[in-house]
């Protein structure tokens, strides 16, 4: 047999179900309702059970209150409509206090948190790498344990001045100070108030025009290679490499034997700087070169340290080959030989046999501006062309055809 809930009136408006078995003190726990009129209708809800803190003077409390409220209008008129404002409520504070946490958070938490995940979605690898290098050596040791909000001009002009003192490049200023940029501006987008300046007031531009001037004579570049080969055969393929292709870097590096058709006689950089794939053909020395270094399999990379591991930067080896040659001393930043110095070269010397747009072609260039920028000026061809310039200013005689004997001659001849 079914058992029957047992309820008791315990004031107009108010009645309890009795627990058939649970306690509260001596008496059977009680579950309180409550029952009114508010907006025209016949509301039942409950409020809860006595062991949980209702007593008869708190029902009656808050059905005073709730019929005021709909007497009034002011607040709410029912259980339900109370509950949903107290859960609004509580969602207002709940989001109120994440974003006081999201404005306490650190720099080096909100880059890792935030700001690198998006980099590793939106940007290619060696440039995210390339940011992840610059907050590792440089942000995170000066504006890594700052709250995000409170980097001003102060913090910006400690981390400069931290740049300046480790003798960087104006440019390499230029690239970190736009990484801590780039991710404050991030976090800007996302609600925090954040105040980013721009290169200019923090002097971390660089001119426009630091092309370099450098051009690798063929007794450097035979230097650099015979050192090299001697000090690190794995360098030297990655460097010969560079002064048969021009590739940056960054391309010979990223390259993988899966790129290299030998059947077809081409090789592919494929997502260079400029997010486009660049075919070149394989000359017989690429071959010869090629068929030097062990071949992997096709996700494998072509150029591997001493280590037996891809490259992930510049061999030491070739900084020090440059230095103990000396070829260095005595000249400007400008004129300073790097790596990047062979790509430079390359272009310098293949202007001189291509077309402007073969260059842009061969070098992985979108405008000619670039193509401009590594060209040099044929000296010898520039002397011809401008000596020939004196000719606009000189007038030719006007030929004259003596009318002697012989010519009348030749004229009564011809006329015959």
């Amino acid at each position: 047999m079914e058992r029957q809930d047992q309820w008791e009136r315990l004031a107009p408006g108010i009645r309890a179900r009795l627990h058939p078995s649970r306690k509260h003190g001596v008496r059977p726990d009680k579950y309180f309702v409550l029952r009114y009129r508010a907006s025209g209708l016949q509301h039942q809800e409950a409020l809860g059970w006595a062991s949980e803190g209702w007593t008869l003077s708190k029902a009656k409390a808050e059905l005073a209150r709730l019929k005021e409220a709909s007497r009034t209008g002011d607040g709410p008129s029912t259980l339900a409509e109370k509950r949903q404002q107290a859960e609004v409520q509580r969602q207002a504070e709940l989001a109120s206090k994440k974003r006081e946490i999201f404005r306490s958070t650190s720099f080096a938490d909100y880059w890792q948190d935030h700001y690198l995940p998006h980099a590793m979605r939106t940007k290619k690898e060696s440039s995210w790498k390339k940011e992840a290098q610059h907050f590792k050596n440089w942000l995170a040791p000066a504006l890594g344990n700052l709250p995000v909000v409170e980097i001003g001009m102060p913090q910006w002009d400690a981390l400069m001045n931290t740049l300046d003192k480790a003798g960087l490049s104006q440019r390499s200023k230029e690239y970190i100070s736009g990484t801590a940029r780039r991710a404050l501006r991030h976090a800007k987008e996302r609600g925090l108030a954040v105040d980013i300046p721009t290169g200019k007031q923090l002097g971390a531009t660089a001119p426009r025009d630091n092309r370099r001037l450098r051009v690798i004579t063929p007794l450097e570049a035979h230097a650099i290679l015979d050192a090299l080969e001697k000090r690190d055969p794995q360098a030297w393929w990655l460097t010969r490499f560079a002064f048969l292709t021009g590739c940056r870097l960054s391309e010979a590096l990223n390259l993988r034997w899966g790129e290299v058709n030998q059947g077809r006689g081409t090789l592919t950089f494929v997502d260079t700087k400029n997010k486009d794939n660049r075919t070149l053909p394989l000359t017989p020395p690429l071959l010869a070169l090629l068929s030097e270094i062990p071949r992997g399999a096709a996700e494998t990379h072509v150029f591997l340290n001493q280590r037996g591991q891809p490259y992930t930067c510049l061999p030491v080896a070739f900084a020090k080959t440059v230095a103990d040659l000396g070829l260095n001393q005595g000249r400007g930043k400008r004129e300073r030989l790097t790596f990047h110095s062979i790509r430079h070269s390359v272009a310098t010397a293949l202007a001189r046999h291509l077309s402007i747009r073969e260059l842009m072609d061969t070098m992985g260039w979108k405008v000619v501006a670039m193509a401009a920028r590594y060209t040099h000026t044929n000296p010898d061809a520039q002397q011809r062309a401008l000596s020939g310039l004196e000719n606009m200013l000189t007038v030719q005689p006007a030929q004259v055809i003596p009318l002697g004997r012989a010519s009348r001659s030749k004229a009564s001849k011809a006329r015959e």
